[in-house]
């Protein structure tokens, strides 16, 4: 069974899609409130959200997202992903992969419980409402709660109808950002931000991630400063030792990394990482 098939499953078809409508947000509860009139952007408010039930606003894929607080008084409310759980069933198929599946296509394909294992490393919500983002910038402000294996947090964007995205995150093991691509159930490094700049951020305060993107030209900032840039459709260098690149690295295989970008948009997260989310805005251009 190709990985493809499987992944096509992580998201709605975008097909058909009537793409961004603010009067069918504002129905939703806690719902993406459109921003300044005559335009599109959507800032998610989690005022009215639910605390300790999934979000309304973003559907949860892989992974536990609920709502949680930062703090007294409704606008303290943040969406965090909860690590804990991974831990505890990292060693089984996932559930919610199926059930998130069933709610978005009305059907169901059990040939998923399959390959569920890959997927469950990468927690990942996505945002309800926005169908197709292309040019503009998506903005979240994130806080690192917890985590043995990782702690990472990012903005997942260009989700394909087949399931493959792009993603950019801080990892705060580490201490800097990357961009990664997922396709045919695998994911691979595109570009980390320059190893000798450590981003050292206190863990304790919340930090924004802002990606921009113009046409192929992607640009990460931390915080306000600068952190990644990257042209989509970049032809891949040589591997290690010289060799032959990845043939799912080279643009005209794999349709994540050819420009321009046009898919769905989330939150990321990686294996036991507990984060907590805020802000979340989307500005199309």
């Amino acid at each position: 069974m190709k990985p493809f098939i499987i992944t096509a499953l992580l998201v709605a078809s975008v097909h058909g899609a009537r793409g961004f409508q603010p009067s069918e947000k504002a129905r939703l509860k806690g719902s993406p409130s459109n921003g300044a009139q005559g335009s599109n952007q959507v800032k998610v408010d989690l005022s009215k959200e639910t605390v300790g039930k999934p979000p309304a606003t973003f559907e949860p894929m892989v992974g536990t997202w609920v709502v949680a607080k930062d703090g007294p008084g409704d606008n303290n409310n943040v969406i965090m992903v909860d690590g804990r759980p991974w831990v505890a069933s990292k060693d089984n198929p996932t559930k919610l992969l199926i059930e998130s599946a069933r709610r978005l296509y009305g059907t169901s394909n059990e040939e998923l419980m399959d390959n569920a294992k890959q997927f469950a490393y990468f927690p990942v919500a996505v945002l309800k409402g926005v169908d197709n983002f292309t040019n503009g910038t998506i903005s979240v402000k994130f806080k690192t709660i917890a985590g043995d294996a990782d702690r990472a947090s990012g903005i997942l964007f260009n989700v394909k109808p087949n399931g493959d995205w792009l993603a950019i995150r801080y990892n705060d093991t580490e201490n800097n950002v990357a961009l990664w691509e997922f396709h045919n159930g695998m994911r691979r490094n595109m570009r980390f931000s320059d190893r000798a700049k450590k981003f050292m951020l206190d863990r304790a305060a919340w930090h924004e991630l802002k990606l921009t993107i113009d046409g192929a030209d992607l640009k990460t900032w931390l915080d306000g400063e600068l952190a990644l840039e990257y042209t989509l459709g970049s032809q891949p260098g040589p591997g290690r030792n010289n060799a032959p690149p990845n043939p799912d690295l080279i643009p005209a295989n794999n349709a994540v990394l050819r420009p321009p970008v046009m898919g769905k948009v989330g939150v990321w997260a990686k294996t036991d990482t507990t984060s907590y989310f805020k802000d979340y805005v989307v500005s199309p251009k």
